[in-house]
Order: structure tokens, then sequence, then C-alpha cells
């Protein structure tokens, strides 16, 4: 066996312990799915699990639908298997801790995929319910952040800078104290995967909250002494993807803002208001305050400007005859 195969073994392994505390049933199915995933990609494709991207990941889905016969519900489980298995490794790998082995997988390839867009997996008689993909206006946004969760500093800091900087919530979660130029509200984003760090800005209406967070709440945080991120827990050194969405559906709902975009087949309801909802909202708002496509791709990190102007334009108010009229040559 490989030295890399090796590793990844233990991975599972231990991520299998790791999910045993929380449950068995659970911990059984999880490692069942991301072994065959690991199979796949070994017989099936020629990338390993650390180099394979969201359209090998959706490949895995369609292979277990049609060549192997499971059901929606089941191929659900496995992206929400490998997807978690990600996560741990990045959260537990880096150092090497709760039995994970030093390593990198790199991006999680399931952000950018989804069973539902595999034909057989959308229940296409329960369409979107209508504006259920609208992005958040700014008083919405104002409406989340005043019903967030007790730890109230914190949980605010999380939805006003997902929504001021339109970053990732898997970005997020990896904003290290030395990312933050708090003299010229900057801060250096890094992916999962650390290829081209970015650069984005935040607002002065943020420098209070930060600092609230920084000087005095986060110090109560019991990993802050030994952490170098942004966002320590209690129960490691940095926040998990997972806690970001719960604060953030967590208010909606509180909120009122929560509502059922459409239930899948596997009888699962697929809300409205997420965390990639707050990046979404940001985009919106910068393209009908005036701001440039080609600089909104950039802020959120997109390579291709194709897959901004297909995700954000749709959403502008912005009266293009007025637009034309206003900027057009007059000669």
């Amino acid at each position: 066996m490989s030295e890399q195969l090796s590793q990844v073994e233990q991975a599972i392994d231990a991520h299998h312990s790791y999910k045993s505390t929380q449950s068995e049933n659970t911990a059984r199915e999880y490692r069942r799915h991301i072994r065959r995933f690991v199979e796949y990609l070994a017989e099936q494709t020629n990338v390993a699990i650390d180099d394979c991207h969201s359209g090998h990941v959706e490949d895995f889905y369609q292979w277990m639908l049609n060549d192997q016969g499971y059901a929606p519900s089941s191929i659900r489980v496995a992206h929400a298997a490998i997807s978690d298995f990600y996560e741990q490794v990045a959260t537990y790998g880096e150092d090497g801790r709760r039995g994970f082995p030093k390593m990198d997988l790199g991006n999680d390839p399931t952000e950018h995929a989804t069973p539902e867009r595999i034909d057989g997996m959308h229940n296409s008689s329960k369409k979107e319910v209508e504006g259920g993909e609208k992005p958040l206006d700014h008083e919405e946004v104002r409406r989340l952040v005043d019903h967030v969760d007790s730890p109230t500093v914190r949980n605010e800091l999380i939805v006003r800078l997902l929504y001021q900087t339109g970053i990732r919530r898997s970005e997020l979660v990896r904003i290290k104290l030395s990312h933050i130029d708090r003299d010229s509200r900057e801060i250096t984003i890094y992916g999962k995967k650390v290829d081209e760090p970015r650069t984005v800005w935040y607002q002065p209406t943020l420098d209070s909250l930060l600092s609230m967070w920084l000087e005095a709440d986060r110090n109560e945080v019991f990993y802050a002494e030994e952490s170098e991120y942004l966002f320590p827990t209690r129960r490691g050194v940095r926040m998990s993807e997972q806690t970001v969405t719960d604060v953030v559906t967590e208010a909606a709902e509180k909120a009122g803002l929560q509502e059922s975009v459409y239930e899948n087949r596997g009888g699962q309801t697929v809300n409205r208001v997420g965390a990639h909802t707050l990046r979404k909202s940001y985009g919106v708002a910068f393209i009908n305050d005036g701001g440039d496509i080609s600089l909104l791709a950039d802020l959120l990190g997109h390579e291709d400007i194709e897959t901004t102007k297909e995700n954000y334009l749709k959403y502008s108010d912005k009266d293009l005859r007025k637009s034309a009229q206003r900027h057009g040559p007059r000669l």
C-alpha cells in the first residue's frame, strides 16, 4: 500500500472514531461511503482524493445512481459523508490531532458539487418557491444580525463579515489573526488549498465589533491562547464550517426569514437562507450600487467572470435603459 493510501486509511479510521462519539450508525454509514469514493477514484479515474474536483464527485454520484442503483437518499448521505471527511481532515490533519495523520487533502470537492444537478435526483414536482433563491436585501440582513444566538458578539461578527466581504464559509473559518490588517481594513483570504490568495475589505462599521471580539470576547474561548485563527471554539483551534451555517440558519429562523425552497426526494427541506446566501447578497448589493462586474469577480475569487455574470447579474435591479442613457457616449 502506498504511503498516501495508508494515510487516507488512517484518516478514514480516525474520522470514524470521531463520528462514533456522535452516532455509531452515522459513523458506520459515513465510513462506508468514504471508502467507496476512494475506491471509485482509484478504479474509475486517474486522480487521487487530494487532487479531485467537483466534476469527479458528481460523476461519482451519477455512477452510484445509474450504475450501482443506489437511491437518491443514499447519494445524499454519501455527499454529507465526503464533505464531513474533508472538513475534519482540514481541521485535525493540519496538526495531526485526534488520531488523524498530518495531511492536506486540499479543496473540498463537494463544496461546488450538488446531487441536485444530477438527472433523477431532483423532485421536479416541487419546484422552487417564488423568490426562493432571492438574496437578502440590506434590511433583511439587518434583521438576521438582530436575531443571532449567543455568543452574540461572535455570531454578529460572523454574519456581518460574510455580508461585507462576500467570502465563503470555508474561507471565513480559515482566517488567521495574521491575515487581518485592521489599519487598512483588509483581510488576506486563503482557500482550503493555498494557491493564490486574494484581498477583501470590510467597512468601518465593523471596527468596534471586531475590536470587542479580538480584545475581549475571543479571549474567553477555551482554545483562544493556542489558536492563530480568528474564530477558535471551546472544542478546537478553528471553527467548523457547519457551525457557520448553523449561526446563519438559526438566526434566519428567529428573524422569520427562512423558507423552504424545495423538498428533495429524500424528504429533506432545502432552505432559502444559508451561509452562501450572504455571499450572494454581497454580490448583488455590489452590482446594484454600481460596482463593476469584473471587479466583483476578483473580490469573490471567481476564476471565470462568466460564473459571476451567471450567478449575480440576473438579480440586478439596475435599469439597463437608464444606464445606457446615462453612461453611453453622446457624440
